[in-house]
């Protein structure tokens, strides 16, 4: 009698708030088991109490913290299971004008950004070459495209782990494994809080987004699960857009409030 065989894991980083807990439920309902991973023990502990915290592994980690990085991953290797798919979803945004921006600040955008996402890679990779249909998705940002100002540390690494996702599908794709990534614009969730509390903020800066309206956390988790999914095969090295049209073009006359 053959064994049933495990339900599929994913790791996902960033994912006790926002869009990687809209992540975490999405891989959940769908059957599979979720490490994951945030430095935000609270957030953690209400996804683990919730309707579908029976498959999620919470595992408190700073990915600031590089050197922690390999030791964890080992424990999720040795303790649930080789993943199929990694979301490298965590991000830092700090605002600096470039004579403020300080080393910490450089290297904390880095790490959090850009090189943790290496690192869970790095870990991960010999056991996901074994696998068939392993994908990994990294969340980068719009801003890899299209920058702002004060945002120095934060595009520049966002662009790396673009560029990245492109180089590893290249690398990795004579194993079978797709590598994408996905570039939201402004999504509502808790890192944004500040600014879309603002009302003159959220009317003005919907005039730039041809949908009129911010993005949720959940329709980006669908893109991911998508990507992540047998439903892309066929895509690998891509960095798919979703932010409402707004890198497409503007349309001036609702900017400036021109009427027929």
């Amino acid at each position: 009698m053959n064994k049933p065989r495990p339900d599929p894991v994913c790791v996902i980083t960033g994912a006790a708030s926002g869009i990687g807990r809209a992540a975490a439920l999405r891989f959940a309902r769908e059957g599979w088991r979720v490490a994951a991973l945030d430095r935000d023990a609270r957030g953690l502990r209400r996804l683990k109490r919730g309707r579908l915290g029976a498959r999620i592994i919470p595992l408190i980690c700073d990915l600031n913290d590089l050197p922690a990085i390999p030791f964890l991953a080992r424990r999720i290797l040795r303790e649930i299971a080789p993943p199929r798919v990694i979301v490298n979803n965590a991000g830092v945004h700090i605002y600096s004008a470039i004579e403020e921006t300080t080393e910490e600040i450089w290297t904390k955008s880095l790490n959090v950004n850009l090189l943790s996402a290496s690192a869970l890679i790095r870990e991960f990779v010999p056991a996901m070459k074994q696998m068939r249909g392993a994908a990994i998705v990294n969340v980068s940002s719009r801003n890899a495209l299209s920058s702002s100002p004060r945002s120095v540390t934060y595009d520049a690494a966002k662009a790396g782990l673009l560029a990245m996702t492109r180089t590893l599908a290249v690398e990795l794709g004579g194993f079978g494994i797709r590598v994408n990534a996905l570039l939201p614009g402004v999504i509502v969730t808790p890192i944004h809080k500040e600014l879309l509390d603002n009302k003159r903020f959220r009317r003005n800066y919907c005039k730039l987004i041809p949908l009129n309206r911010f993005g949720t956390a959940e329709e980006i988790a669908n893109v991911i699960f998508f990507l992540a999914s047998d439903q892309a095969s066929f895509i690998t090295g891509q960095g798919i857009v979703a932010d409402g049209g707004q890198i497409s073009g503007q349309n001036y006359s609702k900017i400036f409030e021109q009427t027929r």
